[in-house]
């Protein structure tokens, strides 16, 4: 594409991404769906633009896409929230994503004749959701602080547990070998110690953010040190989403906690959080990176066989369908029934998907064609599906009322007939 159209074309879609926030509020289609599909349009169905344009600078967009992100977002969580969120967020990852390995682990041992590691390892890769993709779309929607940080934290706890597992199913493929001791040793030390890093880097820059304010030009300097902390998290072997997301927290909850005589006790320094200034900047600084990866994304898909195609669409199907009484029963009573049918079918895969699903074939194992296609599709129909959902029920919010009322009444029946047995013992 000429360099100056190109130019242009970046122009436009700040423009059109605009637009598609305002139309938002009057038809409920997410601007996720429609700057994909330009992505689409633009990408694999005219091949105006090939993902092999991008070259090394795509992983590097991308990378830097999740990480603003995640620091954003953390940035706007609070304390109390995510007291009352943690739980449930942890048990509702743990749970669809041993649902999510078992649903299409059988589904492409069944439809596509894989061997079964290479099914629980496309299991193990699409078990998550993206935060990349559900925390624009749960600010779009303007959900309650509780069911936006179980999304947000699910999201963020999901991308480790697919990494993780992910990758150490792919050596074991290679190697012909699985540890599961080794998989949970890699979990533990991934979480605990990326956000005992967060958390510290994060009481040291507040020390410091205050006196930077007076150099000028200082406004990037934390997304600067975000960059780094990322970095070298990455390099300890560690995950540096999770150090990010806990990063920004920690510097978004700052304020509270000096107020807090525990906390001065410990720390007697000055520390300083986010002034408005700053976390409007941060927002326009996402706004503009999440317009171009979602573009981005529409280009890097790959149009495979339909019959892998046909697969990966009922296996999104399936999993949209096991997550909703996971929804229901495991988020509380603190979340609306609206909101929590919107986080029933939050289920989008992104970024991490699409990048594990290209390394079995890189590394020239078997089924690695069939992986990688049947990873995008499920990508792409996650995000349509989940979009075209979100507009059904902007348009109905009650429509999987009548779903939760007859769970309900099987919960109660079956209690009831569990109550009658235990008396007649």
């Amino acid at each position: 594409m000429n360099l100056y159209i190109t130019i242009i074309v970046l122009g436009l879609l700040i423009f059109l991404s605009h637009i598609f926030n305002q139309l938002f509020d009057k038809t409920k289609i997410p601007n996720v769906l429609l700057l994909l599909l330009i992505g689409i349009i633009i990408g694999p169905l005219s091949g105006i633009i090939t993902i092999d344009f991008f070259g090394e600078l795509g992983n590097i967009f991308t990378t830097i896409t999740l990480i603003v992100i995640l620091f954003e977002s953390g940035a706007g969580l609070h304390f109390k929230e995510i007291k009352k969120a943690i739980g449930s967020a942890t048990v509702l990852t743990l749970v669809n994503f041993v649902v999510t390995i078992l649903i299409t682990s059988w589904i492409s041992r069944w439809l596509l004749d894989i061997d079964v590691m290479s099914s629980v390892f496309i299991g193990a890769i699409v078990g998550g959701t993206s935060s990349a993709v559900v925390i624009p779309m749960v600010k779009q929607l303007k959900m309650g602080e509780k069911s936006t940080s179980v999304l947000i934290l699910e999201s963020a706890l999901s991308d480790v547990l697919c990494l993780v597992v992910g990758l150490a199913l792919l050596d074991g493929i290679a190697e012909n070998v699985v540890s599961p001791q080794l998989i949970l040793l890699k979990m533990w030390k991934a979480f605990v110690f990326a956000i005992a890093i967060g958390l510290v880097s994060g009481i040291l820059w507040s020390a410091f953010i205050g006196k930077l304010r007076s150099v000028k030009n200082s406004m990037f300097t934390t997304l600067a040190f975000v960059f780094i902390l990322y970095g070298f998290v990455e390099l300890l072997g560690l995950n540096g989403g999770i150090a990010v997301l806990s990063f920004g927290i920690l510097l978004g909850n700052i304020d509270g906690l000096n107020e807090s005589k525990k906390y001065r006790r410990v720390f007697a320094f000055k520390s300083s959080g986010f002034n408005p200034n700053e976390r409007d900047f941060f927002s326009e600084i996402v706004f503009i990176m999440q317009t171009y990866f979602f573009v981005y994304v529409g280009i890097s898909l790959q149009f495979g066989a339909l019959a892998i195609y046909a697969t990966g669409l009922l296996i999104v199907l399936l999993i949209i369908g096991f997550r909703i009484p996971g929804v229901i029963y495991l988020t509380g009573r603190n979340i609306s029934k609206p909101e929590k049918t919107i986080m029933s079918v939050m289920t989008p895969k992104g970024l991490v998907p699409a990048v594990l699903a290209s390394l079995p074939l890189q590394r020239g194992l078997a089924h690695g064609e069939i992986i990688l296609d049947l990873g995008y599709s499920i990508v792409l129909f996650s995000i349509v599906i989940c979009s075209l959902l979100v507009i059904t029920l902007g348009l109905n919010p009650n429509l999987l009322n009548s779903f939760s009322r007859n769970s309900e009444k099987t919960v109660k029946v079956e209690t009831i007939s569990s109550d009658n047995i235990l008396k007649g013992v």
